[in-house]
């Protein structure tokens, strides 16, 4: 991404992962380089670095549904 930038002479935070691999997939050697995407300029644009997924209250699904569903009515359980 920082050689894609440089050759572009722009800024690396504007350059999109996918487009810089696109752009070395489409480059042939000893050939000229692609033209590359480059995205707007996005001024005070922060975007950290977080786990975007909370725990959940509940358990995943580990069984079939209808095998739940006949555990909970065989419990006497009502939802």
């Amino acid at each position: 991404m920082i050689e894609a930038a440089k050759r572009q002479r722009v800024d690396v935070e504007r350059i999109s992962f996918i487009d810089a691999l696109r752009w070395l997939m489409h480059a042939k050697p000893g050939g000229e380089l692609p033209k590359l995407v480059v995205n707007p300029d996005r001024a005070d644009r922060v975007e950290p670095r977080v786990k975007k997924r909370r725990p959940k209250q509940y358990d995943l699904m580990r069984k079939p549904r209808a095998e739940l569903r006949n555990n909970l009515m065989s419990q006497g359980v009502n939802s």
